[in-house]
């Protein structure tokens, strides 16, 4: 009891012991806190500005991987190839050679695209005759149920990654901050892999995107009888008649305007190669399409009626 007392009144004596060293005390006041520690706030021209912005750099990636990369025009790219030559013989101190001979530094394969045209009518629907299924261009594209034509998860996650090197800058400039960036990119580039997805396999006879592969082509299916899906599926449609030279963007028009590869249906309309007929071949399925889009001449075209005509035809009947 009395080492109880002993140490309280120890404790009692030093703390008025820095009470007075201390002097005497002063209410706290609250800290101010630095303007510089706030979070940025985005101003309204950021905010008008934001996605008129992701939009138009979304336009110039979709535009560069398709033509670039997809058509693997990087391969054919004469200017591009000597540069990176001269950067090899600079590196190196000699050339580098591909096994075909070729001085191709870079040789890029686009992930079955250009085969994916091959097997493209021009109605769009995809050939299964078979002697095109025994072709190693046909063979390559089995692997995928979607025939190179789907946005797979991963597809999306790197095109992603793709649009981050311009989209970073571009919306800091804005006054965005990374996680403000995200939250308007990351929907963004849903909604692209979703119009596309709504697009593409069913305008070439395949079946619906299913979450499992990708993002689902039905969540979006209601826009297939809007004007905008019309547009962006003659914009395609021109790009496979004209053999991959033109309109190179699918699901944001605008880059092509710049870069004058666009080209209007009247223009293409008039170079659509004739289809065999409906019975001349067996098909993967029957495109989706709009009302009033261009439609190719087929090659069977009133032949079969005219047959059936003849009086040859009209003898051996019952």
């Amino acid at each position: 009891m009395l080492l109880h007392l002993l140490l309280v009144s120890s404790a009692c004596a030093m703390h008025a012991r820095v009470g007075t060293l201390r002097g005497p005390s002063v209410p706290l006041q609250p800290v101010a806190r630095s303007r510089a520690a706030e979070p940025a706030m985005v101003g309204t021209f950021g905010k008008v500005a934001a996605l008129p912005a992701l939009y138009a750099l979304m336009s110039v990636n979709e535009y560069a991987t398709h033509r670039w990369y997809q058509h693997e025009e990087f391969n054919r790219d004469h200017a591009f190839q000597r540069l990176c030559q001269r950067i090899a013989l600079w590196l190196r101190g000699r050339p580098v050679f591909k096994p075909d001979g070729r001085r191709n530094l870079i040789k890029i394969f686009g992930g079955g695209h250009v085969e994916h045209h091959a097997e493209t009518y021009d109605d769009m629907s995809l050939k299964k005759d078979p002697r095109w299924r025994a072709s190693k261009a046909a063979l390559s594209l089995d692997s995928d149920e979607f025939r190179g034509t789907a946005f797979t998860w991963q597809v999306t996650g790197l095109m992603t990654i793709q649009m981050l090197p311009t989209t970073l800058p571009v919306f800091a400039l804005l006054g965005f901050n990374l996680l403000q960036t995200f939250a308007i990119l990351l929907p963004g580039m849903l909604v692209h892999a979703l119009v596309w997805n709504m697009l593409h396999p069913p305008m070439h006879g395949l079946p619906e995107v299913p979450m499992s592969f990708g993002a689902p082509s039905s969540w979006l299916s209601s826009l297939r009888n809007t004007f905008y899906f019309r547009y962006i599926y003659e914009n395609h449609q021109g790009h496979h008649v004209l053999g991959g030279q033109c309109n190179y963007n699918v699901c944001c028009p605008l880059t092509d305007h710049l870069m004058g590869t666009y080209t209007p249906s009247a223009v293409w309309q008039k170079r659509m190669r004739a289809v065999p007929g409906p019975d001349a071949t067996e098909r993967w399925g029957i495109p989706v399409e709009p009302k009033g889009v261009p439609q190719a001449p087929i090659i069977a075209s009133g032949k079969a009626t005219e047959a059936d005509l003849t009086p040859t035809a009209l003898l051996g009947k019952d």
